[in-house]
């Protein structure tokens, strides 16, 4: 018992002198305890220094000990740590001493997630950015990846977590290392195009929720459209490259709503919705997932093929789903001009009404209703001079059109031109009993009160 006693005392004893000299690599603190607290605390003091003063070499020493002995104690380390190993790098001449710097470079982040990764605002998808960049900039010949894969598949990682929120080098970097392989291997082609529709579509987001004087907004629109420039230049988007990439994988991907969206992006945005995949992709998309855009690819389709009654059903349908007046008016004026094909006036006139109903500055629907006047009014009347009254209404829509969309001005005034002449005769409608100024009512299906012009 004695002889435990004094044991117990000892180890009391000496308790102190153990701890008070502790790295805090072993004692998971952040500098350590007695001299080597010291140690780390005046050797980070002067990483950081040489650092700013681009004193590798001096600094490569100092973050040597606080790397390996304090790792926790700042974030200084990593971002210190990453000069002075690029630095290395871009000397470094033997290759085998290069792939080992280069792996401790890769290192070197994996450990800063592992104790910083939880900062608020340089979290870990931040470190992992730095790190593929790093990875595209400094990877050896002798990892065998010249397309930097490993880089491309992190920055995917973090743009499926960021989203929205993903920074402008990480976006940029992903697109620009798609691009580089889709040059290199053809096979890639759906993969580029995905990561354009992606990269393309977060940044559309981004922008179109930034106010105006938003100091980041001019560098995402510089950033998109250089983005956009690259791929318009890559080939990627015409549609005989569309055809041969999706032409086959359309059938067997027709219940993905995902692929099938993507499909028609690409179709649209590389103006190819004629072709025949693309009114595929819209069939089966608009089957399990009816839409506005996709009830308008069929009714597309159908127009061209002259098939009125199919294409006046998905008009409909596209109306009935869209939610913008201004789209809903588009889509009325569209059913409009297919009535006017069939030599239906009547509805013609109904449907023209309904896209002003939609948009009250729809020029092109007053536009349209006036030429409906003027060239359906043979069968108002058996009398030709009463015939050509139909001409003062046309008229009248024509003027309403470039009242309320100064766009559709020159038309209506070509029309106005073309028709006014042929206004009826004042001798010839005395006959009738018609003056100048009295009210009149433009007979049949035109029903249009007016003034005697």
């Amino acid at each position: 018992m004695k002889t435990n006693s004094i044991l117990l005392g000892v180890v009391l004893l000496t308790l102190p002198t153990m701890t008070f000299a502790q790295k805090g690599i072993n004692d998971g603190s952040k500098y350590g305890h007695g001299e080597d607290s010291i140690r780390c605390i005046s050797n980070l003091s002067m990483m950081v220094q040489y650092t700013k003063q681009k004193d590798y070499a001096s600094a490569a020493p100092c973050f040597e000990i606080v790397y390996a002995e304090c790792p926790k104690c700042s974030k200084n380390i990593y971002t210190n740590g990453a000069e002075i190993l690029a630095n290395q790098l871009t000397k470094e001449t033997d290759a085998a001493k290069k792939e080992k710097i280069f792996d401790r470079l890769m290192k070197l982040y994996d450990d800063r997630i592992k104790y910083f990764g939880r900062d608020k605002k340089y979290d870990k998808y931040y470190i992992m950015g730095k790190k593929a960049a790093d990875y595209v900039l400094y990877v050896p010949e002798s990892k065998n990846d010249p397309n930097k894969e490993v880089a491309y598949n992190w920055l995917g990682e973090i743009i499926d977590a960021k989203k929205e929120a993903t920074s402008i080098s990480v976006l940029q970097q992903r697109f620009y290392l798609s691009l580089t392989t889709y040059q290199k291997k053809k096979d890639f082609s759906d993969k580029f195009l995905a990561d354009y529709l992606k990269i393309s579509g977060i940044m559309n987001d981004r922008i179109s929720s930034m106010a105006e004087n938003d100091p980041d907004l001019a560098n995402y629109q510089a950033a998109k459209a250089d983005i956009d420039q690259k791929f318009a230049a890559s080939g990627a988007a015409d549609c005989k490259t569309l055809d041969g990439v999706y032409g086959s994988k359309i059938d067997a991907n027709k219940g993905d709503k995902d692929f099938l969206n993507m499909v028609l992006s690409l179709y649209e945005m590389a103006k190819c919705q004629e072709s025949q995949n693309y009114f595929k992709a819209a069939a089966y998309k608009h089957k399990i997932d009816p839409s506005a855009n996709s009830a308008r690819g069929l009714a597309a389709q159908s127009i061209k093929n002259k098939d009125y009654s199919k294409a006046l059903t998905y008009l409909n349908d596209a109306i009935n789903l869209e939610t913008k007046n201004s789209e809903k008016s588009s889509l009325q004026y569209i059913v409009a001009t297919i009535y006017r094909d069939m030599k239906n006036p009547t509805a013609a006139r109904t449907a023209a009404q309904k896209a002003i109903s939609y948009d009250s500055k729809n020029g092109k629907a007053y536009l349209l209703i006036g030429s409906l006047y003027a060239t359906f009014n043979d069968d108002i009347s058996d009398d030709a001079v009463i015939r050509q009254t139909a001409y003062w209404v046309a008229v009248e829509q024509w003027e309403k059109a470039k009242q309320v969309d100064p766009s559709v001005a020159a038309d209506a005034n070509k029309l106005i031109g073309k028709y006014k002449p042929y206004f009826p005769a004042a001798d010839q409608l005395f006959m009738r009993n018609i003056t100048k100024g009295q009210s009149f009512t433009v007979p049949g299906w035109i029903n249009e009160k007016t003034t005697v012009k």
